[in-house]
Order: structure tokens, then C-alpha cells, then sequence
């Protein structure tokens, strides 16, 4: 059957395995590499010509290499060190290695190869790059080729600046961390991927610093061969041998690198007002040891003196401990003489070392206090408020439009903005901002970013690929509907008609998109252009500050005056002159400069009729208008303040609070102490108006504090008693809170905390308690049979438990997806209530929760956390029919059956479709099969009106209050709990039934 080739195959293939799971017993945290196959030149040119010999026979299907297929990996493996990176050929090589020709399958063959041994041995998986999900059947042989020779120019460079530096003496995540920025400082985008391996990158690159006889976990022989291949090339020999004459060339204390200070910025706060008091430095922390080496011969007694004139000192010792010290003159910040060590001439050079550079950005506390210079590898986030600190007349000029100015002292100027408009700061500082990672979005046209803003053209859909496992996507707003996507999917958007808002969560993450069509940009690339946002803006956008002009141009200009007016009617009301730093820009209407606009624009609420208008006049560019629609009919937030304006003009609040959740704010919410959460505020006497004008304010820590809130006292009466709260003060609550303007997301984010436990607290008390834990199992019951079996093999210790690996809560859900996939696979073509399991069957089953332990332990070793031990599930098939046989049945039982009552209505309800069902439509089918409780003889308790109020509160609470007698409809329901428990029925499979179609739309879209 197969050629002679394969019993010398099967040799080499049993010496090999010996040798890596000794390798693997040798180190059990650590990945075994295909490169550290151990095999001298002579062996491994003669398996290659095996395997040459057989692949000419057979193709490179592992299935047609029994026993044999360590010398195919390792071969391609071979291929992959030699392979110089993206504009060479890959396959193309492989194919003169082997002499076959390299087909498509044969690609997917060498995958399939790859991934099943890094079950069997654990050898690494690609990195977690862009290049790697590319490329993603290459990156495999790559990544195992422990450090291919495409990398090892740009190695080399990074380690000779590393040396140069005396970065030798670094402790292992310091060293990683310089290496990795001076990386990012080469442009060498592969060389940053392979960095990402840190524990081999520390390893190897000490190594090739000091030379190849230092310890080193990796396989000795191809240690060896790493390092003389790289001195094989002439510029690598030149570089290394120049940074290991600098390392033995250092002094003794010079081989101890000494990390540089830094900067705090101490801010108070007196009223609305900031003041940045002063800066002081902070002295790195050094083991004790470095400090004996540094210190020398005067131990304790050498000080260090901060600033030229103002002086202030500090024991070397103690600032080499993380002391902090102030600089008295301001003018010294910016001096490279900052520090100097008393008697110490030999000391320049370590006061070099510390000093950290002029201050510049540090992350903003509205509360004042200490606040932390941000440094190399800082991430912030591009809505985050960043202090930027400048010395005077130089660096003012940098100023970001809309920035807010803070009070300093004498020869600085310091300012907050957002990240986005502080990226030259934050690269000279070496912090960026962060990226998305959870999916990648494109178009088959340009596009064009602003924020979390995509524009796109007209006509044109954009694709969306997930970069991480299980992305939840909801498109639209409101959300109708929600798909999952699985890692590396790829979806199509639709062309958006409108603005439309595009939402994604993976785990605890979660980003937010706005997307919507602009012009065709094509005939704009050399016009000076001006776009508002929203692109639609009315005049509540520019009296809460959210307008945004954003200004193009076709080559980057000077500062550049703006005229902004706004006139009523035709007539000028104000106009106000601002200076952009350059071009392009954006302006906000949020900044102090355009408050006398805000001001005017409030005399929309006196004129009944006003047609308004906003004029962006730029010197020698253009004039663009914009119409300022206004809202009628709503209370207007004051910005800034926690009132509001009436159609008159009266100021109204700060008024009341959510008096119906006073008890919650006075546990839970109410606090004014550092760290205090949300407060909700509602106008004085504006009645059901108030309920949706609400505004949140106040501090919020929705992280940091309790993740639940306190239980809410819940009586079975319409108003507050001493026991608890009524029906009709948790309504209002909730139309409230759901109904208030947030000012941040965090704050928006603890509103809909408090919206959920409102709705819940309302459940208790109209359907009680057994329905609350009805729809709770239901939810637990949510998905598809796979989902389904994988929860009930879990939990009956088939697929875990004493008998596997044990997992930590978060990557629980991780593992039960995996099997809900795999499960799926094996469930396509079955009908689960007539399948009879033979113990092949079970086989499956039970390969599936083997495997998806085998996946998660790889994944856990290729980010360098110890693997999992190997799973043998061996379930009986009995068992697994007996499970399948179980979630049938209860897929076939409603938790509601016995909670609806009489039979006939539950019946009813039950066999119903809910697609396109009006209001009027579930109204109707609600009082067909309603079966009043008090059979008074006309007397209606519970009819039409009070069938659809109880609809409201749970589909769009804000529109109960549009029924004069909700209510006296609340007490009637609150008083037949069945009725009560029919419409909530009702509002869930309405629900469910938009959610599919929202599903059934979705796979049309993407299909």
C-alpha cells in the first residue's frame, strides 16, 4: 500500500516523539518547538529525502502518513526558518523541498497536520497577529521554526541598541519591554509578533547577547543553530560583536540599568475650578542590591539636588527606593539639568539615567489629587481626559480646540482634552491610544473614521470579521436583534440608507460604532470640505454641546480663523471668531469659546415659529449653513448644570430626586463620598413630564463598587407602605430611569443596572415568584439543542467535573461553546428525538469534549500559561442517550405551562404566532381568552385598556403614562396575578419572535 520510504519514516517519526515529550518533561510550562527536533545536518537531510520520497506517493494528507507524520511537520518546518518573510513564496519553496507541486488541499492538509499535533505535543500556535490570521496555515511551520531567518537582521539591530542602552542588565520584563518599543521604533512588524512569545524572546535574546554557552531552555542544538546562522549574515556578525564589546566594556555599575523617574502632577480642586499646584518627580524602585552597586563607597550619604536655583535634596538612597520629591522653581522642568549628584562627578551619567524627560501628558481625575504621568507602553482610551503640560510660549501653540485650560503656576501652561486630540503627546511619551480587537471593519470603498464614526459611501456594504471568539453584533437602534459570530467570521453590512449604530461585545468587552452614508468623496479630495456631527444636527445638538464641525482640507494649512453665527429668522443672534491650529480639524460646540452660541440658542424655547441656522464662514475656503431644527414639546437640560429650561423660559430643579427610589439611593446610590455612584434628578412639578426628562449626575464608579444592587424592599400594594415599595412608585421609577439623559457611558451603563432591577422588582410583585424563577429557567433554556446539551454535559460531570481538568470561571463559557460547536457538527443530520446511539456514536460525543479540552489547552500554552492535562471523556452510550433524551423533554416543556391559568388560555397563548402582531392584535388576542375574576355580571375588572397599559410597561414603559388611568390599571392587574402572568407571556414571545426575525433578516444579509 505504501512505499519503502515510510518504515525509515516510522523510525524517525518514534525517535522524534521520545524526544519531545522528554522535552515537554522537561519543561512542562513551555510549548516544544518542531525546530528543537535535535537533528544533526546528516540525519536531517536524510529524512528530508524520506519524506520527499513519500510525498511524491502519497500527497501530503496526514492520513495517508501513519505513524509518520513528526518528519512531514518537522520538514515544513524546516521550510518556514527559511522563509524571508511577506513578497517571498512560501509554498512555491515547499513544493522544490518536497519536488510535489503544492495544491490547495494539500494547504489544508499541512493545517489539519499542524493542529493535530499541537494536541498531541503541545507545539505553539501562531501569534495573535494580523500577519498570522492572514497567513493563517504558514504562520504555523513559522511560529515553529522557533526564530526564522526573516527575522534575525531585525533581531540583531533591536539587541545591538538594547546593549547599547545597558539593557543587558534589566530584569526579564524590563528587558522584553525595552526590546519590544525599540521594535516598534524599527518598523518591523514581524519582529513585533515574534516578540510576542516573551519568555523565548528574553531567553534567546540574552543569549545571543552574551554569548551561546549561557543557560537557556531551548534545545541546545538548535540554540546553536540559531546563533550561527545569524552570524553566517555579516551585518548581524558586525552588530552583535560590536554590543558584546559594549557589554564587557561597561563598569560595573554600569551594567545595571537604572529606569528613569517620573512625573506627578499634583491638581486641587476649589469649586469648578482646577489648579495644577506643582510638579514632583518619583524615583524608580531598584532591588537592593542594584542600589549597593550604584551607590558605591558613600553607601546612604550621596544626595541627589533637584533644580538649578530652588534647590531641593534627596538621599540617592531613598529616591532609588521610590521617594518623591518637589521641584520648587517651575522654569527647571523643562531643563536637562534638572538633576545632579553632589560630589559625585562620575555621577552624571546616572542622573542622565534618571532624569525623565520635560512633563507632558498625564491621565485626568476631575477630583484632583495626585495624578500619573503616563509612560512607554501606556494604552488609554480615545474618550479618556488626558492632562498635557507645556512649557510657556512654546508649547501652548499646541493647544487642541475645545480643550479646557487649567490655572498653573508661572513659566507652564496645562490644558485637558480627550486622548484623540492629544497624538503627538501621547507618541512622544511612548503611550498609545487603544485599538479595536474585537472585529475588523472594511469596505470596497474608502472609508473615513472619526472616533467611533464610520462614513462610508453611498451604495456600499462593509464587512465585518470577527477577531475574537464569540462576537456578539447587534446593528440598529433601537436593537432589534442580535447574531454571534465565531473568530475569524466574516459578515456583510448592509449599505446603510441612514445613520445606524453598530454594537459589539465579547466577554466583558464591548465597542460601539456609528455608521452612516456621506457623499461620494471621490469628487472632494481636492476641496475644502465641512461636515457636521450628527449629520443631520438640530438645535438640541448645539445647546447640549454634541455638535461637531468637522473641517477637511485637500493639503495639511496653517492655523486658520473660523466665523461661527447664528442667526433666528434671518436674523444674526451671535457670532463667534475661533482660531484652529491647523487644518484639518474639528471643532466642538462643547468648548468654553462658543458658550455665548449655547447662550442664544435657548431663545428657540420663546418663538413658536424660528427657523434657526448655524454659519461656518473660513477665510478664503468657504461658507457652510447648516439648519438647527428644534424639538418642540420637551424640557430642555441645561449644559453643564443640573437643571432644566421650560417652554417659557423658567429654570426649573435641581428638583426633586427619584423619590420612588429613595431607599436605593440612600443604600446604594446616594453617597457623596469619594467614589459615590449616580443620582437621579427629575424637574419640580412638571408631573408625567418629569418622568421623561430625567438627567443622571454625580460620580460614578460602576466597576468599582457592588456589581449587584441591594434588594429592593417589594410590598403588593400600588404605593409605598412600611414594608416596601408599591406598583406604582416602581413604574414611575422606571420610566424614569429609563427614560433620563446619561452624561457619560459609565453612568448610562449603571442607569440600565438600575433599569433591569426595576423590571425585576415589577415581575416580583404582579407575577410573583414562581414566574420569576420560571423565566430564569428559561433563560437557562435559551439556544439550540447543542447549546442545551453542552450546559447538561457539564453539569452531570460528562464533559467536567473530579474527572477533568478543572477550569476558572471565566473560561467556562469558552468551553461550553466549544462543545455547543462541536456538538452541532455531530447533531446536523440527526433527529435527536429518534436517534439510538451505538457506541460509535457515543465515540463522537465523547472525541468532542476531548477535543475541545485539547483546543483550550493549546490555547492556554500559546499565551504561556501551563497546558491542560490530557481528557479521555469515555462516556457509555446509555448515558449520552439518556442525556439527549432528558433535554428533549424538558425542550418540550414550558416552565409557564402550569403558571398560566385556566388550561384554555395558557393553550391559547401557547399555539399562537407571534410574527407581525400588532398592539391591537396581542390586545385583542389577550381579551379572547381572558377569563375575568370577578363574574360580576357587567362589571369588566380587567378589559381592553387595562390589557394594554400592562402591555406598555413591559414593551415601552414611557407611553403607559399616555393612559389617564394606568393607574387604576396597575391595581387591577396587580389583583389577578394570572391575567398579569398572560400579558407578561405575551411580551416575551413577542420579543422572541423579533429577535428571530431580526436572525432570519440577518442570515439573508450575510448569506
Amino acid at each position: 500500500m505504501f512505499g519503502p520510504s515510510l518504515d525509515l519514516l516510522r523510525q524517525f517519526d518514534s525517535n522524534l516523539r521520545q524526544h519531545f515529550r522528554a522535552l515537554q518533561n522537561q519543561r512542562p510550562d513551555r510549548p516544544v518547538f518542531l525546530l528543537e527536533h535535535g537533528l544533526d545536518a546528516g540525519r536531517l537531510s536524510e529524512m528530508t529525502q524520506c519524506v520527499a520520497i513519500h510525498a511524491r506517493m502519497e500527497g501530503l494528507n496526514p492520513a495517508r502518513w501513519p505513524n509518520a507524520t513528526l518528519p512531514l511537520a518537522i520538514t515544513i518546518t524546516e521550510t518556514g526558518y527559511g522563509y524571508r518573510g511577506t513578497g517571498t513564496e512560501f509554498w512555491p519553496r515547499l513544493g522544490r523541498d518536497l519536488g510535489i507541486p503544492v495544491t490547495g488541499g494539500d494547504r489544508l492538509s499541512v493545517r489539519a497536520l499542524f493542529e493535530g499535533l499541537s494536541q498531541r505535543f503541545g507545539i505553539p500556535h501562531p501569534h495573535d497577529s494580523d500577519w498570522a490570521r492572514a497567513f493563517n496555515i504558514i504562520a504555523w511551520p513559522i511560529r515553529n521554526a522557533l526564530a526564522p531567518l526573516e527575522i534575525h537582521r531585525p533581531l540583531a539591530v533591536a539587541l545591538g541598541k538594547l546593549a547599547a542602552s545597558g539593557g543587558q542588565g534589566l530584569s526579564d520584563e524590563d528587558f522584553h519591554r525595552r526590546l519590544t518599543a525599540i521594535a516598534e521604533g524599527l518598523w518591523s512588524r514581524r519582529l513585533s509578533d515574534w516578540l510576542g512569545d516573551k519568555v523565548l524572546a528574553v531567553s534567546l535574546g540574552r543569549n545571543l547577547l552574551s554569548g551561546e554557552n549561557s543557560h537557556s531552555w531551548i534545545e541546545p542544538l538548535a540554540l546553536a543553530r540559531i546563533g550561527r546562522d545569524i552570524r553566517m549574515d555579516a551585518e548581524c556578525r558586525q552588530v552583535l560583536r560590536t554590543a558584546r564589546r559594549s557589554i564587557r566594556s561597561q563598569p560595573k555599575d554600569a551594567g545595571i540599568a537604572v529606569p528613569a523617574a517620573s512625573w506627578l502632577a499634583s491638581v486641587s480642586v476649589t469649586g469648578q475650578s482646577h489648579r495644577l499646584e506643582g510638579l514632583m518627580l518619583r524615583g524608580p524602585i531598584l532591588p537592593q542590591r542594584a542600589r549597593e552597586v550604584i551607590l558605591g563607597r558613600k553607601g546612604r550619604s550621596r544626595v541627589l539636588t533637584i533644580g538649578s536655583r530652588a534647590r531641593a535634596a534627596v538621599f540617592l538612597d531613598e529616591f532609588l527606593q521610590g521617594e518623591v520629591a518637589s521641584v520648587a522653581n517651575t522654569e527647571d522642568l523643562f531643563s536637562r539639568d534638572l538633576l545632579h549628584l553632589e560630589d559625585a562627578p562620575e555621577g552624571n551619567d546616572l542622573a542622565d539615567a534618571l532624569f525623565p524627560g520635560p512633563p507632558s501628558l498625564f491621565r485626568w481625575a476631575a477630583s484632583g489629587g495626585m495624578l500619573v504621568a503616563l509612560g512607554d507602553g501606556d494604552i488609554v482610551h480615545g474618550h479618556e481626559q488626558l492632562l498635557q503640560v507645556s512649557a510657556a510660549g512654546t508649547g501652548s501653540t499646541g493647544r487642541p480646540t475645545g480643550a479646557l485650560d487649567i490655572e498653573s503656576p508661572a513659566g507652564i501652561v496645562a490644558w485637558v482634552a480627550e486622548a484623540t486630540l492629544c497624538r503627538i503627546a501621547l507618541s512622544d511619551a511612548g503611550a498609545r491610544i487603544a485599538e479595536t480587537h474585537l472585529a475588523e471593519i472594511s469596505g470596497t470603498a474608502r472609508l473615513q473614521r472619526e472616533g467611533n464614526r464610520i462614513i462610508i459611501a453611498p451604495d456600499t456594504p462593509l464587512f465585518l470579521r470577527a477577531l475574537k471568539p464569540e462576537v456578539e453584533v447587534s446593528l440598529g437602534k433601537p436593537v432589534a436583534q442580535t447574531i454571534t459570530m465565531a473568530q475569524g467570521d466574516v459578515a456583510v453590512i448592509p449599505a446603510p440608507s441612514a445613520a445606524m449604530s453598530l454594537l459589539l461585545r465579547s466577554g466583558q468587552s464591548s465597542e460601539t460604532w456609528m455608521i452612516g452614508p456621506g457623499a461620494d468623496e471621490t469628487g472632494h479630495l481636492r476641496e475644502f470640505t465641512c461636515r457636521s456631527r450628527p449629520a443631520v444636527p438640530g438645535l438640541s445638538d448645539l445647546q447640549s454641546g454634541e455638535l461637531v464641525l468637522a473641517f477637511s482640507a485637500p493639503v495639511a494649512l496653517g492655523p486658520t480663523q473660523v466665523r461661527v453665527a447664528l442667526s433666528r429668522n434671518g436674523e444674526a443672534l451671535a457670532a463667534t471668531d475661533v482660531t484652529l491650529p491647523g487644518l484639518p480639524a474639528r471643532l466642538s460646540f462643547s468648548a468654553s469659546e462658543l458658550s455665548a452660541l449655547r447662550e442664544a440658542s435657548f431663545e428657540a424655547l420663546a418663538f413658536e415659529e424660528a427657523r434657526w441656522r448655524l454659519t461656518a464662514t473660513v477665510d478664503g475656503l468657504g461658507v457652510f449653513d447648516f439648519a438647527l431644527p428644534a424639538r418642540r414639546g420637551r424640557v430642555e437640560p441645561v449644559p453643564g448644570r443640573v437643571e432644566w429650561r421650560r417652554e417659557d423660559g423658567v429654570l426649573v430643579g435641581p428638583g426633586q430626586t427619584a423619590g420612588a427610589l429613595s431607599m436605593l439611593l440612600e443604600a446604594d446610590l446616594g453617597s457623596e463620598h469619594e467614589g459615590g455612584d449616580i443620582r437621579l434628578y427629575l424637574p419640580d412639578g412638571l408631573g408625567t413630564l418629569a418622568l421623561r426628562e430625567g438627567i443622571l449626575t454625580g460620580k460614578v464608579a460602576l466597576f468599582g463598587r457592588a456589581d449587584t444592587l441591594p434588594t429592593l424592599p417589594v410590598a403588593r400594594a400600588l404605593h409605598k407602605t412600611r414594608w416596601g415599595y408599591g406598583l406604582v412608585s416602581l413604574c414611575e421609577a422606571l420610566i424614569a430611569w429609563r427614560s433620563a439623559t446619561a452624561g457619560t457611558f459609565l453612568a448610562d451603563a449603571r442607569r440600565w443596572q438600575i433599569v433591569e432591577h426595576l423590571e425585576q422588582s415589577i415581575l416580583h410583585s404582579l407575577c410573583g415568584e414562581e414566574w420569576v424563577s420560571a423565566e430564569a429557567e428559561t433563560r437557562r433554556m435559551s439556544g439550540g439543542l447543542p447549546e442545551q446539551l453542552a450546559t447538561a454535559a457539564l453539569a452531570c460531570d460528562m464533559a467536567g467535573g473530579q474527572h477533568f481538568p478543572r477550569l476558572a470561571a471565566e473560561d467556562m463559557p469558552l468551553l461550553r461553546q466549544m462543545l455547543a460547536n462541536r456538538f452541532a457538527a455531530i447533531l446536523r443530520d440527526v433527529d435527536p428525538e429518534a436517534w439510538l446511539l451505538t457506541e460509535d456514536d457515543a465515540g463522537l460525543l465523547d472525541e468532542a469534549v476531548d477535543q475541545s479540552y485539547a483546543e483550550i489547552s493549546a490555547d492556554f500554552e500559546a499565551r504561556g500559561l501551563p497546558g491542560l492535562e490530557e481528557t479521555w471523556a469515555g462516556n457509555e452510550a446509555a448515558r449520552w442517550q439518556s442525556l439527549i433524551a432528558g433535554v428533549v423533554e424538558r425542550r418540550a416543556q414550558s416552565p409557564f405551562r402550569h403558571l398560566i391559568l385556566p388550561e384554555t388560555r395558557w393553550e391559547a397563548l401557547r399555539a399562537t404566532s407571534y410574527d407581525r402582531q400588532s398592539d391591537d392584535d396581542l390586545v385583542d388576542l389577550l381579551a379572547r381568552c381572558h377569563l375575568d375574576i370577578s363574574r360580576t355580571s357587567g362589571i369588566e375588572w380587567v378589559g381592553p385598556g387595562t390589557m394594554r397599559s400592562g402591555l406598555m410597561l413591559w414593551l415601552s414603559p414611557a407611553s403607559l403614562t399616555d393612559a389617564e388611568a394606568w393607574r387604576d390599571h396597575m391595581a387591577h392587574l396587580l389583583s389577578d396575578r394570572h391575567t398579569a402572568r398572560a400579558i407578561r407571556y405575551v411580551a416575551l414571545r413577542l420579543r422572541e419572535a423579533e429577535r428571530a426575525a431580526f436572525d432570519r433578516q440577518g442570515r439573508v444579509d450575510h448569506g
